[in-house]
């Protein structure tokens, strides 16, 4: 049984001094499986050889398996798994099926096919026609022993297969792909008729059906140079294989195993290695040397415009957050409310000592700040805050002409000092106008008045004080108090009845 085979291996390996990693790589199984028949002894293998036999056997069912493999040599041990749960209902783990199905494969030679997918052969193009462009990413060790992530863009001409990249340790943004190919461009000499991108978010927005959406900087960078930009389908290696080839290139050549000191000397080393290796070893394709056609493919490359101000190097682009800042030197910057909304990316430009904040390529500033010498500080314009006022006198307004301009100095004394809760102020007002009504409240206005007390509570107090004063107090018949009223009613007089009357009226007649 191929179990029992690979202990007995595992053993051997580790009694020759092989480490489990080592013994994975040779038995070409996962560490896992090293690591489980690591440390066993020959019992312990037997009575866990013992444990699973007991635990039921699937040999009953090798008739069925074999002949489903046979028929379908791509079958998962999942699938079979399911397939004998859906026919025989049976009560294994699905580890332990698949444990068999490896033994029976094993055991027969039944090899696990697969269906690769079919690649054709793409005819050159011509020189200048295309321009292929890609990201990738990966993770450096600093001297100190700690991993940095670089992302970087790569560029390559599909005819001379002449290559061009940037780093950056931070992820690309629309506008660092932008300064991008403005240098790359002005490195190169010009552009070619196509350039083709991958699906990538920096670059579309959305398909559209065929009516590409490109991010607004990207697009605003594409009008200006007239570029013809072709995005890849999903799955598509055929379309853009050259630069897929290229990023694989720089990881495993440039890359690989080298220190990160720097991003200035990480793209420094980039580029003496592309004179280096990158574009003066024969590719093995073309069996040509990349520089050496360039030097031809360089005529045929169209001219673009010259850089402006507007794309300097210089120029800084930073995200801006959902409280509308952005992060410069530590400290934090406003930007007018909204702009996050609009706008996620800026460009920011340090004159003297102002930090100015543009939208993209510098359309127009939106933002100009004078730089802070402290650490974690907010400068804010005063501009930048959503004004309440309109808002807020409204209410003033409302509650005014409710309380019929009786309270007005009242409520503009709860604005000036409490002001940060001026809104539930004038709120707790209009819910005691509309419990009470309007005289009560200025009734209890006035008394608070009267104490020197200024807040919507005191004046709900005030109201519930009031009420139940008047509570308290008798009622009086409307009749007798018009009584109590009138002067004369002192001399009025009573009808005195004699006692004989209500003796009368008092009598019980009983019948007979």
């Amino acid at each position: 049984m191929k179990d029992l085979r690979m202990y007995i291996q595992i053993q051997d390996l580790k009694r020759n001094g092989f480490s489990r990693r080592k013994t994975a790589e040779l038995l070409k199984v996962c560490r896992e499986t090293v690591s489980s028949y690591w440390e066993m002894t020959d019992d312990e293998y037997t009575a866990l050889e013992e444990q699973y036999a007991k635990k039921g056997s699937l040999a009953k069912y090798d008739s069925v398996i074999i002949e489903w493999l046979y028929r379908y040599p791509s079958m998962t041990s999942a699938q079979i798994y399911d397939w004998l749960q859906e026919h025989y209902r049976i009560e294994l783990s699905e580890r332990a099926v698949r444990r068999h199905v490896r033994i029976i494969r094993l055991d027969y030679g039944i090899k696990k096919t697969s269906t690769p997918r079919d690649y054709e052969s793409v005819e050159e193009l011509p020189m200048g026609h295309q321009m292929q462009i890609d990201f990738g990413q990966t993770s450096l060790r600093t001297p100190g022993g700690q991993y940095i992530k670089v992302y970087f863009v790569g560029v390559v001409l599909a005819h001379s297969r002449y290559k061009w990249g940037f780093f950056l340790d931070r992820p690309f943004c629309s506008i660092d792909l932008v300064n991008s190919l403005d240098r790359c461009f002005n490195e190169l000499g010009g552009t070619c008729n196509e350039l083709v991108f991958d699906q990538d978010s920096i670059v579309s927005v959305s398909e559209n059906h065929g009516d590409i959406i490109f991010t607004h900087e990207f697009e605003k960078y594409r009008k200006l140079h007239n570029l013809n930009v072709f995005m890849c389908r999903k799955s598509d290696p055929e379309t853009k294989g050259k630069i897929e080839s290229v990023v694989k290139y720089v990881k495993n050549n440039f890359l690989a195993n080298r220190l990160f000191m720097g991003i200035d000397l990480l793209n420094e080393s980039f580029t003496e290695w592309l004179e280096r290796t990158g574009n003066r070893k024969v590719h093995g394709t073309t069996k040509k040397v990349p520089a050496k056609v360039f030097e031809l493919e360089r005529s045929h490359l169209r001219p673009i415009l010259t850089a402006t101000d507007i794309y300097h190097t210089e120029s800084i682009s930073r995200m801006v957050r959902k409280d509308n800042t952005i992060i410069y030197e530590a400290n934090r910057y406003s930007v007018p409310l909204g702009t996050f909304n609009q706008d996620k990316e800026v460009c920011i430009e340090v004159v003297g000592d102002k930090l100015v904040i543009s939208k993209i390529f510098g359309e127009y500033v939106i933002a100009e700040h004078t730089l802070s010498t402290g650490k974690g500080v907010l400068v804010k314009n005063t501009n930048h805050s959503r004004n309440r006022e309109p808002a807020i006198d409204e209410l003033y307004a409302a509650i005014s002409a409710t309380l019929r301009s009786k309270c007005d100095d009242f409520l503009k004394t709860i604005r000036i000092k409490k002001n940060r809760y001026v809104r539930d102020q004038y709120a707790l007002l209009d819910k005691l106008v509309q419990a009470n009504g309007a005289e009560l409240v200025i009734d209890a206005v006035e008394y608070c008045n009267e104490h020197e007390l200024i807040s919507a509570t005191d004046v709900r107090d005030a109201v519930a004080f009031i009420s139940s004063e008047s509570k308290e107090k008798p009622s009086v018949a409307p009749a007798l108090l018009k009584l109590i009223g009138n002067p004369l009613a002192g001399s009025v007089n009573t009808q005195k009845r004699n006692i004989s009357a209500y003796s009368q009226l008092g009598e019980v007649k009983h019948d007979c």
